[in-house]
C-alpha cells in the first residue's frame, strides 16, 4: 500500500517506532494514510495541494456579499469568474487588479489564503447561488510541522491499536493502559490552532 497525501512518511515513522525491517511496511503506510484522513476530518481541511498552476482546480461558491467572499484554503488562484445572469457560463472573467486575496500575511507563517476581496471593476454576485468559479490550487502548500507530529503520533497508536484487539496495551506485569478510540490528546493539542470554526478558516 501507497501513502497518498499522507503527513508524515514511512522512513519517519519507521524511525519513530524504532522499526529497522520491512516486514511490516505496508501496515505502517496503512495507518499513516488513515491517520492523515482522520487530521482532515478533525480540522475540516487538508495539508496537501490539491492542482497546480498549469493545471488548476474548479471549485464553486456563493457569496455572502459583493465585496468579501470566504474559500477554502488556496495557495494560488489562477482564475476568478463569475455567472452574473445564472445562466451557469461564467462569462465575466477578472483581471487580477479586480480582487485581492486575505489574510495578506498568511504565506509568511505557512498558511494559505482563505479570503478574497472584490476590488475592481466587479462585485461578487451575491444574490445568486454556485455564482463565483474559483480555479487554482488548493490547500496548503508544505505540511505544517505540528501535523507532520501529529500524524506521528497517532499513526504509531493505530499501528499499535492492531495488536491490541480489545484495546489494552501492556502486561499484568508490567502494567497495562487503554488505546483511546479518539485521537491522543496531545495530537488534538497540536491540530487545535488549524481546526476550522464551524467550517470556518481562523
Amino acid at each position: 500500500m501507497a501513502i497518498y497525501n499522507g503527513y508524515s512518511t514511512l522512513a519517519e515513522l519507521k524511525a519513530a517506532l524504532t522499526i529497522s525491517d520491512s516486514t511490516d511496511d505496508a501496515a505502517l503506510e496503512a495507518a499513516i494514510n488513515a491517520t492523515s484522513r482522520m487530521i482532515d476530518d478533525y480540522t475540516g481541511r487538508f495539508f496537501y495541494v490539491d492542482g497546480t498552476v498549469a493545471s488548476p482546480v474548479t471549485r464553486y461558491y456563493t457569496a455572502q456579499d459583493p465585496w468579501t467572499m470566504n474559500v477554502d484554503d488556496v495557495v494560488t488562484i489562477t482564475e476568478i469568474a463569475t455567472d452574473d445572469n445564472f445562466n451557469q457560463t461564467w462569462g465575466t472573467v477578472w483581471s487580477t487588479s479586480d480582487y485581492m486575496v486575505e489574510p495578506i500575511n498568511n504565506p509568511r507563517k505557512g498558511w494559505p489564503y482563505t479570503r478574497i476581496l472584490a476590488t475592481g471593476s466587479y462585485v461578487f454576485p451575491y444574490y445568486l447561488p454556485q455564482a463565483v468559479r474559483v480555479k487554482g490550487a488548493w490547500g496548503w502548500s508544505s505540511v505544517p510541522s505540528e501535523v507532520n507530529a501529529a500524524c506521528l503520533i497517532q499513526s504509531s497508536r493505530l499501528f499499535v491499536r492492531r495488536q491490541s484487539p480489545f484495546g489494552i496495551a501492556g502486561t499484568p506485569e508490567l502494567g497495562t493502559v487503554r488505546l483511546l478510540s479518539r485521537l491522543d490528546p496531545d495530537v488534538e493539542a497540536l491540530l487545535r490552532p488549524f481546526k476550522k470554526n464551524n467550517g470556518l478558516a481562523k
